[in-house]
Order: structure tokens, then C-alpha cells, then sequence
């Protein structure tokens, strides 16, 4: 059960990876290196979970450590004792958190005590748990409640009327279970409740029914299915919200894989919020390329943010089992790459459902921590969420049948993050773009890109005609404190860089703002107004389209010329791999991109790209002014150190050579016997 086995050696400078390599029976001294490396509100709870240290207070992070470390321990609890480690606090975050980690260990208890002995905990627990014991009951297959109880209580509340409707769906042959979810999908005008009751009644009929709702073609040939999840924004929309990189990496990835021998379709997961339900006619939507996009429903006006996930965990695990299913695209292996409660859903479902699961290993969130929670003072709603993925890692990597890695720094960072790889090696897998052809392509709409950045906009700075002539230093991407986008700014603006070049930001949603949007947006334009001598040399363009994206980056050059090459930056605080930085050095823009991550296993410095330190305002401006100066002062250079980034990317990089190795990776997941107990 416990998600550890072997160590590692970790490196002797990163407080986490020491953190990490605790265990029970720890000695004092290595106990006091973490207090003293990190603030309480951190190191408090950390230590609980990897060294079991008794609590000083019984505080509510303290009892959500001490169950994340019943987790961890070398001998399964028995399903009575996993319920009643569970807290009850009051916090809605905490609580549900503490519901996400349940429901794993849970799992464990019934593998390794029973059916019989999980039925009978779930039968003495408290009533107040009856949410979670209702959706256990379902996960499990355990007809712990009678029909006619359940059936009472529909009415309760919002939250447990969905697990009630759940927990009927599984009691096939009664007819008052299937009456029951039908008058609820009659009598409510509710979009979520009338969706979710209609998966019910088809999950209790134990056959598809090819409901319009659901319904996807089957695939044109022979092969594997494999899905993907996507559960963060809006995957209709990258770069607004939380959507980004891997949106388009994914939709690239739908396309290609299907070209691939033995890869018959690929699924992508995706959430789509109550709000939105009215206007799609379908969960499902195919686009004749092998690819289909599969929206699982959520109880919430979007898709939820990732710190929110847990809240709704459990009904993404019943929903992704139910319509891979009732929609024909049961997958025979299923990618994630988050650690967080999406992934998990996903992977559970997956398993569920016999599929291979494949996980994709990043540093993230590992790397920043010993920086975030230092000696200062630490948010406390911040630390509780690291510390619940950290721990979402390791069970996503004790489940994973398949893990892979970004390629990264030499050495690697992910032996020191995960200690108990179990003796399994990621295997290094690189992600790519689809690559534009080297001939102009829909020319005017270029044009018109390209002129929109002068254009004016109510409420969002643009470019004026002095501009033109100046390189333009272009940044894509969500906005999103980690992204750094007023970071950039600040150092274009501080170093006085806009007599040089002019900048030019896209991505957010400026008419629904996320509160991340809301605070970068205010941030960015409070400091375009402290400098008024830049006017006219800053735009900021809301999110567009990948082909749009794309179109800019490729009419630059021909319609907005310049002395020098125009310039690309990505200012993130990290980044894992960037797609959107590949894109930029397709487009034969010059590229400058944060040392910390994966973007030095293809851009090398001073001959394809730059790297600059992004972790301090006044490092990442030392950066940014050395690479405008440089592509100023040599252009032949400049615009040579362009054309190798582009060759980089057509070398290595294009969708079809990295789909290859993808369905490769599936194949051999599926071919492999398997280890990992589901």
C-alpha cells in the first residue's frame, strides 16, 4: 500500500529533496535541518507526513498531515481506521482535501481487508460522512445503503443529492432506483442535474444507449485508444484562464497520433462547466481525424481551479468512468500529466475501467519550494495545497503503470523530488509543435494580426506608428503570477529597453478574468501608466487562437520590419518544457527563456536562444538587456542564432516525429505485463 520503497541519493543543497528522504525513526538533527529550512506553516505538517512527528497542537493541517501519513505507512489500515482518521474541520478546503486522500487510502483498505470489511466500516461510520461514504459505496460496488433510505434523503442538499444519484446508479434491477433518478431529471431545469441523472439512468439500463448526448463514431481502423486529460481552463481557448501550452500540445497530439500505426483514436478529457452545459448539444464531439473530445461535466460555473479540484474529485472519477464507456471510447491506456486531484480522478477511472495509466513526472511542484517557504512568513492555504500535491505525485507514481519525464538538466532533478521511484527510471519523452510551412501562408490574415497591434482598444495599451520600425519583443501566454508577465514588463520599462523595442503581451481574458488575470493584468497596465515616456511602445492583446498565434509570430518579419530579428521572451518563473517557446522559434523569432527547467535541453545559449535567471527582478533584467543589446548589436548574428533555433525545432521537435515516440510509449505500456496492482 505505502507509496514508498528504495532511496536515492538527493542533492545535499535542496531543503525539499532532504525533506523528502525523511522517514519514520529520523534523527534530530536532520529533523531540525527541515524546521530551520522552512516556515512552521510548512515545515509543521511536512514533517508529520515524512518523519511521523507527533503534532504539538491538534490543529486542523496537523490531523490532514497525520492522514496523508497513514497513507504513507508500511502496513495498510483497515477501512474502519481510514475513516475515522479522516478530520472534520470546518475548512471546506481542508475537508476536502482530506476527502481526496481518503477515498486513495480507502481503495488500499478494501484491496488488502475485503469487500466485507470495507461495507461494514462504511455501515458504523458517522452519518455526517454520508457524501463520501455514498460515493465510496459506489466506487467499490457495495450496496451499503437501502434504495429506499437514499431515496429519502435525495433533498438533503446539492452536494448529496449528486453523490445519492451516483450511489443509485449501480442498483441495477430495482426499479425504484431507476424511477427515482427519472423523476430527478424530470422535475429539475438544472443542466448539471439533468446531465448527471441522464448518465445514471444510462449506467442502470447496463448497455450504451447511444444518446445523442454521448455518442462518438467508432474508429476508421484497428488500433489502440488512448486518452488524455486536459482538466485545467478552457481547452477551446489557450492562453485564456488556466488553458495554455499543453492545451495546444494536446489538440497537436489528437491529430497526429492517430496517423500512427496501432493507434486507432485518441480521446482528450476536458471539463466543462454547468454554465456552459445549454450551449453544446453534445458531450462528445468528433472531428474526423481519429481525434474526439470528450466533456465531462462539472457543478461549477467553469472549469474549476486547480487548488478546487478535490472538492470535485470523486464526481470526475464516476463521470470519466461512465462516458469513456457509454460513449464507445473505453481506452485501452490513459495519459495524465498533472499532479493534482484531476489527474487522480482520471487515473482511478482509468484503472476502474482496466486501462494502462501513463504518467508524465515534472519537478513541479518540488523545485520551488524550498524558495517559497523559507524562514519568512508562508500563506498557509498555499503550503496545505503544495503539500497535497506533492503527496497526489507519489500516489500517481506508485499507480502509474508507465512514467515519463521531461527532458530537463543533465543529471536529472526527479531522484532527489521522488526518492521512491521504486527502482523505475522515467523514460525521457520530448513534446513537440506542428510545424508551419517555410512559405508565406494566409497572408492577409497576417496582415491583419499584425495591424491589430496598433489598432486601439478601450481599456488595453496598443503600439502607435512610431513603433514601427522597432523589433518587437512578443511574450504568449496565460496570465498567471508563475508566468511573470509584469516581470517582465518592469524590466523592459526599469532598463528603459523601450527606446529599443517595443513589447507586445497576449494572452488572458480580459471580459472574464480569473483573479490570477485580474492581479498580472492590473499589475502590467499600474506600470505602463508610472512610465508615461513608453506609451505607445506596449500592447496587450487578450488570448488568441493557437493559428492566430501562430499567424503573428510568422507575419512579424514580413509585415512589421525590422533591422533586427524580432524577439520572443518567456519571463515564467520556471518552465517544464514550453510549447509556446518552440512555436516562437519556428517562426524564426529569437528566443530568450527562464534557465530554471526543461527549455536547456534544446535552447543553447548564445547559439539557438538565450537563458536568463527569471528568479529576481533585477537578475531577469540583467538578461533581458543583454539579449536586446546583443540582437542589436550584431544582427547577422542575430538572425543566424534564429535560423538554428528554427532548425532545432524542425529537427526534433515537429508533431509527428513526437507523436511517434508517444504511441510508441502507449504501445509498449499496453504490451508490457503489468506491475502496478490497479
Amino acid at each position: 500500500m505505502t507509496i514508498s520503497a528504495t532511496t536515492t541519493t538527493t542533492h545535499p543543497a535542496d531543503a525539499v529533496a532532504r525533506l523528502r528522504a525523511l522517514g519514520p525513526g529520523a534523527s534530530p538533527d536532520r529533523l531540525d535541518d527541515v524546521r530551520r529550512a522552512f516556515h512552521p506553516s510548512f515545515a509543521g505538517p511536512a514533517l508529520i507526513e515524512y518523519a511521523g512527528v507527533r503534532p504539538a497542537l491538534p490543529d486542523p493541517d496537523s490531523a490532514l498531515a497525520a492522514l496523508r501519513a497513514l497513507a504513507r505507512a508500511q502496513v495498510t489500515p483497515a477501512p474502519a481506521e481510514v475513516l475515522a482518521a479522516i478530520p472534520e474541520t470546518g475548512d471546506e478546503l481542508i475537508d476536502s482535501l482530506a476527502t481526496a486522500v481518503a477515498a486513495d487510502v480507502f481503495g488500499d483498505a478494501v484491496a488488502a481487508h475485503g469487500s466485507e470489511a470495507a461495507a461494514a466500516a462504511i455501515a458504523a461510520a458517522s452519518p455526517r460522512r454520508r457524501v463520501l461514504l455514498l460515493d465510496l459505496a459506489e466506487r467499490h460496488a457495495l450496496r451499503c445503503f437501502a434504495v429506499a433510505d437514499v431515496i429519502a434523503d435525495l433533498d438533503r442538499d446539492r452536494g448529496h443529492r449528486h453523490a445519492a444519484l451516483r450511489y443509485l446508479s449501480q442498483c441495477a434491477g430495482d426499479p425504484a432506483a431507476a424511477e427515482a433518478i427519472a423523476s430527478a431529471r424530470e422535475s429539475t431545469d438544472d443542466p448539471y442535474e439533468r446531465v448527471l441523472a441522464s448518465i445514471c439512468l444510462a449506467r442502470l439500463a447496463d448497455v450504451p444507449d447511444g444518446a445523442p448526448l454521448w455518442t462518438a463514431p467508432p474508429p476508421a481502423r484497428p488500433g489502440l485508444t488512448v486518452a488524455q486529460s486536459m482538466l485545467l481552463g478552457s481547452f477551446d481557448h489557450p492562453g485564456a484562464g488556466a488553458s495554455g501550452g499543453l492545451t495546444v500540445l494536446l489538440r497537436h497530439l489528437g491529430h497526429a497520433l492517430p496517423r500512427r500505426p496501432g493507434i486507432a483514436r485518441v480521446v482528450t478529457l476536458t471539463l466543462l462547466g454547468r454554465d456552459r452545459l445549454t450551449e453544446r448539444p453534445a458531450l462528445a464531439e468528433a472531428d474526423g481525424t481519429g481525434h474526439v473530445v470528450l466533456r465531462l461535466p462539472v457543478d461549477a460555473p467553469g472549469a474549476p481551479a486547480q487548488i478546487d479540484l478535490s472538492r470535485h474529485r470523486a464526481a470526475i472519477t464516476f463521470l470519466a468512468r461512465q462516458l469513456l464507456w457509454l460513449s464507445g471510447c473505453t481506452p485501452d491506456v490513459v495519459h495524465v500529466r498533472y499532479s493534482d486531484d484531476g489527474s487522480a480522478a482520471i487515473a482511478q477511472a482509468a484503472r476502474a475501467l482496466g486501462a494502462r495509466t501513463v504518467f508524465t513526472l515534472t519537478a513541479d511542484p518540488h523545485r520551488s519550494l524550498a524558495e517559497r517557504y523559507a524562514a519568512g512568513p508562508a500563506d498557509p492555504v498555499a503550503a496545505r495545497f503544495d503539500l497535497h500535491r506533492m503527496y497526489t505525485a507519489d500516489r500517481l507514481v506508485a499507480t502509474a503503470d508507465t512514467l515519463l519525464g521531461l527532458p530537463g538538466r543533465p543529471g536529472g532533478e526527479l531522484p532527489g523530488y521522488f526518492p521512491r521511484l521504486r527502482g523505475r527510471e522515467p523514460e525521457s519523452v520530448a513534446e513537440g509543435i506542428a510545424l508551419l510551412p517555410r512559405v508565406p501562408t494566409a497572408e492577409a490574415r497576417q496582415q491583419r494580426l499584425a495591424e491589430s497591434l496598433f489598432a486601439p482598444s478601450p481599456g488595453l495599451p496598443r503600439l502607435d506608428d512610431a513603433a514601427r520600425g522597432l523589433p518587437v519583443i512578443l511574450s504568449v501566454g496565460r496570465l498567471h503570477p508563475v508566468k511573470q508577465q509584469d516581470l517582465l514588463v518592469e524590466a523592459w520599462l526599469t532598463r528603459g529597453l523601450h527606446r529599443h523595442a517595443a513589447l507586445v503581451l497576449v494572452g488572458g481574458d480580459p471580459a472574464a478574468p480569473t483573479a490570477e488575470e485580474t492581479s498580472v493584468l492590473d499589475r502590467v497596465l499600474a506600470l505602463s501608466e508610472q512610465h508615461p515616456e513608453a506609451a505607445g511602445r506596449l500592447a496587450v492583446l487578450p488570448a488568441l487562437g493557437n493559428d492566430d498565434v501562430r499567424l503573428l509570430e510568422h507575419g512579424l518579419t514580413r509585415w512589421l520590419p525590422a533591422p533586427t530579428p524580432h524577439l520572443y521572451v518567456c519571463p515564467s518563473r520556471k518552465e517544464e518544457f514550453g510549447i509556446a517557446v518552440l512555436e516562437a522559434m519556428d517562426a524564426g523569432l529569437l528566443v530568450l527563456g527562464p534557465r530554471r527547467g526543461g527549455l536547456g535541453h534544446y535552447v543553447e545559449h548564445g547559439r539557438n536562444g538565450m537563458l536568463a535567471d527569471t528568479a529576481t527582478l533585477s537578475r531577469f533584467a540583467d538578461g533581458l538587456t543583454a539579449f536586446v543589446r546583443a540582437a542589436a548589436g550584431d544582427p547577422v548574428r542575430a538572425r543566424a542564432a534564429a535560423a538554428a533555433g528554427r532548425a532545432t525545432v524542425a529537427r526534433r521537435f515537429g508533431i509527428d516525429r513526437v507523436a511517434g515516440r508517444f504511441a510508441d510509449v502507449y504501445q509498449h505500456s499496453v504490451a508490457t505485463p503489468r506491475t502496478v496492482q490497479p
